[in-house]
């Protein structure tokens, strides 16, 4: 999978990038620092991951994920993956 993602504690996560068929991506990427579900979505959304791609990594490390995320009703997140 292009999305890698780790949670280390209940509300931050580290994630890696890779490129092997994600057209939109351009470049690798890593987080440098631990990142709130929030922070992390909006940092994958603008370089290019598709959102199904982006819950489908976050739920493999949290299955409850977007209902921790205050932000999860905003136009950044396009749809709510648990409906």
């Amino acid at each position: 999978m292009p999305i890698t993602v780790k949670k280390i504690s209940e509300d931050r996560y580290l994630a890696k990038l890779t490129l092997p068929d994600m057209k939109a991506v351009k470049a690798e990427w890593s987080t440098a620092d631990p990142l709130s579900a929030d922070q992390l979505v909006n940092e994958l959304l603008s370089r290019g991951c598709h959102p199904i791609d982006i819950a489908d990594a976050m739920s493999e490390q949290d299955p409850k994920w977007i209902e921790k995320s205050p932000d999860r009703h905003k136009t950044t997140w396009p749809f709510d993956p648990t409906s």
